[in-house]
């Protein structure tokens, strides 16, 4: 009992990390992170827009099928290129740059935002294709000559 009273903090972390683990769900904010394939669904069904925030360079490496190009440091200033009405699914190598964005688009009244989980990197691990892909243009320049 001594050990119960002197130690109820770490026991109250110890539960509480034990339910977040037991039930994902309840650790991700509401319209948060969307795996490819609910990415796939959200696209065809809701007509989602895809924003790929990473950087030209970036982008030019491959992205996917009918995403924007607006950089993380451009993206507060073209929000008025987008529609507020339909949802809009952000994008990124690794999935971390989509959370600050994520959170300063719903504050500028973006309802439905949600990112992909793992960016890029997961939705090729998904077997997922890219466009825009530079090594597509290199090999038609080629074929071209």
């Amino acid at each position: 009992m001594e050990f119960l009273t002197e130690n109820i903090l770490l026991i109250l972390c110890f539960v509480g990390s034990g339910i977040l683990l037991a039930f994902p769900s309840l650790s991700k904010g509401k319209n948060s992170g969307l795996s490819p394939a609910e990415v796939v669904i959200k696209v065809n069904d809701k007509n989602a827009q895809l924003v790929d925030i990473r950087t030209p360079k970036e982008f030019a490496t491959g992205s996917l099928a009918g995403s924007v190009n607006i950089p993380t440091e451009d993206l507060m200033a073209k929000l008025g290129t987008l529609d507020k009405n339909r949802p809009v699914i952000l994008v990124c190598q690794n999935g971390r740059r989509t959370a600050q964005a994520l959170k300063d688009m719903k504050g500028k009244g973006f309802a439905e935002v949600y990112t992909l989980e793992g960016g890029i990197v997961a939705w090729q691990a998904a077997k997922l294709p890219l466009t825009n892909l530079a090594i597509n243009r290199k090999e038609k320049a080629k074929r071209k000559h």
